[in-house]
């Protein structure tokens, strides 16, 4: 089986303006006729969210402080580590606690859908792409070693087909992309 698989280094990643100006966002990959996207936002203080129609979006606090969101019923709170969901077409106010950074996964709804998780790694494990059109593993503490080489923190191992076996001890992000059917 072929496997097709990358490590991609925090320092690869490309800064791009968000659509409407009021952030950037450093894009990781992004799959085929843009069907999927993953990528880190930079928030400071307060700023509104582009929306994105016809867009699924989970949202994941992964720098140090929180932040609340507020669609326009009054703020809620979105603690770090915890992937929140909600649609592209809803472009909430976000007031970070203090500078931080956030994971995104957009998909397109019609033509795919994303899970998001945070795992603790402490065994060796493999990372198969089976069913699925991505997996992305966003190392946050630790690190992890492949047959590709080291992932580091805030490094990413992207696979999109066949399978890399992975060890180490490392606190990360597993995002999944998946077709619809």
């Amino acid at each position: 089986m072929t496997t097709e698989a990358r490590i991609i280094r925090r320092a690869e990643r490309r800064t791009v303006p968000w659509a409407n100006g009021a952030g950037t966002t450093a894009e990781i990959a992004a799959g085929v006729a843009s069907r999927w996207r993953f990528s880190v936002a930079t928030l400071e203080a307060g700023s509104t969210f582009s929306p994105f129609p016809g867009v699924d979006r989970i949202f994941t606090v992964i720098g140090d402080n929180p932040v609340s969101l507020d669609f326009g019923g009054g703020p809620t709170a979105i603690p770090r580590l915890n992937p929140t969901a909600f649609a592209g077409e809803r472009s909430p106010d976000c007031v970070a606690d203090g500078p931080t950074e956030a994971f995104n996964v957009m998909v397109h709804r019609s033509t795919t859908a994303a899970f998001v998780d945070i795992v603790d790694i402490g065994a060796a494990q493999d990372v198969t792409a089976d069913g699925r059109l991505a997996v992305l593993v966003l190392v946050l503490d630790g690190w992890l070693s492949t047959d590709l080489g080291p992932v580091e923190p805030g490094d990413c191992l992207l696979v999109e087909q066949g399978s890399v076996r992975l060890s180490g001890q490392a606190s990360v992000v597993v995002a999944e992309i998946l077709a619809r059917t």
